[in-house]
């Protein structure tokens, strides 16, 4: 996981991120009988996503691997939180909060 294997730089990820994230938070919501969205919807969502990239790769051919596949997903799960925890204490505002804020103030702009 050290920036040298990484081809996409983290700010790309990080406007991407903010791209996806409502758009799948609004669809989440719209499928909630209640419309409501809690956290567990989310992160199963993107635990979804991260076990279909981990599943198609073909390298993964034992049961001992995907385990490992699985460990290092979580590794990479882990640097994201404590990068963000940081950034969070910098700014104030967490970056769910601050790309969330974003969408509901551009809504409000239309």
């Amino acid at each position: 996981m050290t920036a040298n294997t990484m081809k996409v730089d983290d700010q790309a990820k990080i406007d991407l991120f903010q791209v996806i994230a409502p758009i799948v938070m609004q669809y989440l919501a719209a499928n909630s009988p209640d419309r409501a969205l809690i956290a567990d919807d989310i992160i199963d969502f993107f635990a979804l996503s991260i076990a279909a990239v981990i599943e198609n790769n073909t390298d993964l051919s034992t049961p001992q691997h995907l385990r490992k596949a699985g460990e290092a997903a979580g590794k990479h799960i882990a640097h994201w939180v404590r990068l963000l925890k940081l950034d969070h204490e910098h700014r104030g505002m967490s970056l769910l909060a601050m790309t969330m804020g974003t969408v509901a103030s551009d809504e409000a702009q239309r």
